[in-house]
């Protein structure tokens, strides 16, 4: 294997390895962040019970004097709780928007790029290719014009060419 072709297929290899590795591996892990984002989704629905609940056991304990104290206690952890809720909301928006939206649509405009380059790429090899191929057939086809011929040098422009 001639020195050109070894770096012909080293090349094709590192395209290769990149569409059929590296981003379906990186297809994996947006998927696997959809997951986490469907579960984190999932607990916010959870937590938004939650919070009614302590608000209702808020608004029981404070209509008895004896239980007032603990019922301004669970309207505190109600607040509290409503305040991580808004943040754990907020983190998630931007997780899907900065985060897995933006990589989902990086991602499959890379497997378009590496796709096209690919193709682009054979296909200039395989014209410098046959451009070569054909060089080499004239060159052949000038020497041997060349060595059966009275005035050799006739032809040593033409085979420099």
């Amino acid at each position: 294997m001639s020195r050109t072709e070894e770096i012909n297929k080293m090349t094709e290899n590192v395209y290769k390895g990149i569409l059929d590795q590296f981003n379906p591996s990186l297809k994996n892990f947006v998927t696997m962040g959809k997951h986490y984002e469907k579960a984190l989704t999932g607990v916010t629905v959870a937590a938004k019970g939650y919070f009614d609940a302590l608000v209702k056991l808020g608004e029981l304990a404070s209509d008895s004097q004896g239980s007032k104290e603990l019922g301004d206690t669970l309207f505190q952890m109600a607040e509290v709780h409503r305040q991580i809720q808004v943040q754990l909301e907020d983190v998630l928006k931007l997780f899907h928007s900065e985060l897995l939206a933006q990589l989902e649509q990086k991602l499959e405009l890379d497997i378009k790029y590496l796709t096209a380059t690919l193709k682009k790429y054979q296909s200039e090899r395989r014209s410098q290719s046959e451009s070569i191929e054909r060089c080499q057939s004239q060159l052949k086809k000038l020497r041997r014009k060349s060595q059966g011929s009275r005035h050799p040098n006739k032809y040593g422009d033409r085979e420099m060419q």
